[in-house]
Formats: C-alpha cells, sequence, structure tokens
C-alpha cells in the first residue's frame, strides 16, 4: 500500500473532525501563497539598490534618488519615493516623512502573517479534540455493546488518533513556513531602516554644509 493511499484511508477514518481540519489546511494553503507573492513583490536587490542611493546622495542629486526609489518595486520602493518626495519638498525629518507610508505597509506585512500562528496553535488542537472525542465515543460503543473485546477499544482509538496525526501534518510545515516568512520580512525591514539611515545622514550632513556656508 503506498504512503498516498495509506494517507487516503487514514483520511476517511478520521471522522466528522477532518472537515475542520481540511478547512483549516485550505485555509493555510491559500494564506501562504498570498504571503509568497508579497514577497517576491518585494523582492529587492538591496546591495545595488544602497549603492545607486548612495551614488545619487553623494552627488546630492536628489532628483535621481527620487528615480531610483520610484523604479524599485516592493514597499521599500514605495516607502523611499515618499520620504524623498517629501525631502525635495523641504521635510527635514525622514522619520516624519516616512512614517504615515511605513504605517500602511507594516499592515501588509501583518495582514495575513498573525492568521498563519494562529493555523499552527489551532491545528493540533481541533486534532486533539477530534482525539478526545473518538475515544469518549469508543468507550460509549464498549459500555453499550457491553463487550470485554479490547479490539472494540483499539479501533475507536485507532480512528481517534487520526485526526491528532493530520493536525500535526498540517501545523507543522505551517510553523515552518511562519519562521521562513518572519526572517524574510525581518530582512526586507533591515534594508529599509539601512536606507533610512542613509536619508538621515545626507540630511544631516546637507544641513551641516549650509550651516558652514
Amino acid at each position: 500500500m503506498s504512503f498516498l493511499t495509506t494517507m487516503v484511508d487514514l483520511f476517511f477514518k478520521g471522522g466528522v473532525f477532518m472537515i475542520p481540519l481540511v478547512a483549516v489546511a485550505l485555509a493555510g494553503i491559500v494564506l501562504a501563497v498570498e504571503r509568497l507573492l508579497f514577497l517576491r513583490e518585494n523582492r529587492v536587490d538591496g546591495d545595488r539598490f544602497h549603492y545607486e542611493l548612495q551614488t545619487a546622495l553623494k552627488e546630492n542629486d536628489l532628483d535621481g534618488a527620487v528615480v531610483v526609489a520610484a523604479r524599485t518595486k516592493g514597499m521599500i520602493g514605495r516607502v523611499m519615493e515618499e520620504g524623498l518626495l517629501k525631502v525635495q519638498a523641504g521635510q527635514t525629518d525622514i522619520v516624519a516623512a516616512t512614517e504615515k507610508v511605513i504605517h500602511s505597509e507594516m499592515s501588509a506585512i501583518e495582514r495575513s502573517r498573525g492568521w498563519l500562528i494562529t493555523i499552527t496553535q489551532a491545528a493540533p488542537l481541533l486534532g486533539i479534540l477530534g482525539t478526545i472525542y473518538g475515544m469518549i465515543i469508543a468507550f460509549m460503543a464498549i459500555e453499550q455493546s457491553a463487550s470485554t473485546d479490547p479490539r472494540l477499544l483499539a479501533n475507536g482509538i485507532y480512528q481517534a488518533l487520526v485526526t491528532t496525526l493530520f493536525g500535526l501534518i498540517i501545523a507543522i510545515p505551517v510553523t515552518f513556513f511562519t519562521e521562513y516568512l518572519r526572517k524574510k520580512t525581518n530582512r526586507i525591514l533591515y534594508y529599509l531602516d539601512l536606507y533610512l539611515i542613509e536619508m538621515r545622514d545626507w540630511i544631516a550632513r546637507r544641513q551641516g554644509e549650509r550651516s558652514d556656508g
């Protein structure tokens, strides 16, 4: 019997609690795909962008820096473009200039990650709930039949444990994916902080040059 056949057979023996587990699994898949698309949209060559930004700022070419940000996809491009445009308009506090757009982008980052964490917690609990329910049904069957045949109890417990198995099968990969997502989003935020520091230092240098002049 192949692994796939075994899993399908176990699935149909899991009982009614397999329905919410399937719903949770499908939700996890949808959310994972959505987050992968998000990461793809925000994939940026951080070192190249940093070099181009530094080059433009060293030449005091603010227009060039805006162009670099505008052609950069994802939240890094949007945040930097917004900040540079406001600096171009006279804003001298890069944190204040980007606060609103960063708040909006952070909402997008957290949009699905919380639900993924919920799935990692809910799937095993649903599995355990299904197991407890199945064991109660098994003991009730023994009580009603007045039979001492251990096979009756073993069969009921065997079916009940299936829900815990599938709960873990759902939760474990989602847990690993959530950690992967956390590291990737933290990397995006690290680069964004780096670029904002670059902008802050440039603004400070330019103000110092004007004061000296």
